[in-house]
């Protein structure tokens, strides 16, 4: 392994275990558990790896994220979410990793007090590549190219900021989420979710989603399925799980070749979560496992297709006077 891939690998290390708050690929798991109406601020230090290096690329991010949650019924600023809650949530995120710096605008809806709970969002996200978008391939129709062959660890590190570019990435996010609440914050959820994509990429389309792991192409879809929980098991203790899947678009020409194949994986993660200061700052530990669609797209061992994944996420306390009955 080279010097550049080391490094790469151990800073994905040093920032997910020096930094130590739940999980980071689905944001869904933490949710609105300890939030509150009225304005809320949290960061997320965050940072996963293969147990071998190979086909997954370690990621690292820092993430700040503020939340403004207007009640639909009644003004309670300042009192904590209850399951049946209905409201409307605005949400504006910056967010800094190795690769890449943006930040995401969001507005969301829950109409109906009920648990559980139907929320629909819209989510733009904007990010600067930093010299770390790298040329994928994205079509096997000919015969000779290998999507697997770009779509590896190595393939990225070879090519970051010496062979790649500075560009720029938007994507408009359209996301269904149905959540469950019960007991001392438990949560069990499901989403769906549609993402356009939009980069500018002088690799004739080709291109790298660093958020999701994948290749994408510059103009492109993305279909994202989630399943998640969090199960409290003592005042501090608690499991956290989920599964997720990704899956792009795809293209043909017009003697129907493809120019775009339709890539994506599943991953599936379990592991213990711990929280103190009344719930405001949280660590978890997840292992895992992640797995291609298609066959031909992996060329690894399956010991490259466990992962482990560590973040922790802290909140501030806005002084918002509760009003007295």
């Amino acid at each position: 392994m080279s010097l550049s891939k080391k490094i790469i690998a151990l800073s994905g290390l040093a920032f997910a275990f020096s930094s130590s708050p739940v999980f980071a690929a689905n944001d869904e798991l933490n949710g609105l558990l300890g939030m509150k109406y009225g304005p809320n601020l949290s960061y997320i230090l965050a940072g996963n790896t293969p147990v071998v290096w190979g086909q997954w690329l370690p990621q690292a991010y820092a993430r700040v994220a503020y939340d403004w949650i207007e009640p639909l019924y009644g003004l309670n600023y300042g009192e904590t979410l209850e399951p049946s809650a209905a409201f409307m949530c605005f949400s504006a995120t910056a967010e800094l990793s190795p690769f890449y710096g943006g930040f995401t605008l969001g507005l969301g809806f829950r109409p109906f007090r009920a648990n559980p709970q139907i929320e629909t969002k819209f989510v733009y996200e904007n990010y600067i590549y930093f010299k770390s978008n790298v040329e994928m391939t994205l079509a096997d129709s000919s015969g000779t190219d290998n999507i697997a062959d770009t779509w590896n660890a190595d393939h990225v590190t070879d090519n970051l900021y010496n062979n790649s570019a500075v560009d720029f990435m938007q994507n408009f996010s359209f996301q269904l989420n149905l959540d469950y609440s019960f007991g001392q914050g438990g949560l069990l959820g499901i989403g769906l979710h549609y993402t356009l994509v939009d980069i500018n990429t002088e690799y004739d389309g080709k291109s790298y989603d660093y958020v999701r792991n994948m290749p994408v192409f510059s103009r492109d879809i993305i279909f994202d399925f989630l399943l998640y929980g969090y199960f409290p098991l003592t005042e501090r203790w608690a499991a956290s799980a989920s599964f997720s899947e990704s899956t792009t678009g795809y293209s043909r020409s017009a003697d129907g070749t493809y120019l775009k194949e339709s890539v994506g994986y599943a991953k599936t993660m379990l592991g213990p979560s711990f929280n103190w200061n009344k719930g405001s700052d949280r660590i978890t530990l997840l292992g895992g496992f992640w797995m291609r669609d298609k066959e031909r797209h992996y060329g690894g061992s399956v010991a490259q297709e466990f992962l482990v994944h560590l973040q922790y996420q802290g909140s501030f306390g806005f002084p918002v006077k509760i009003p007295e009955n």
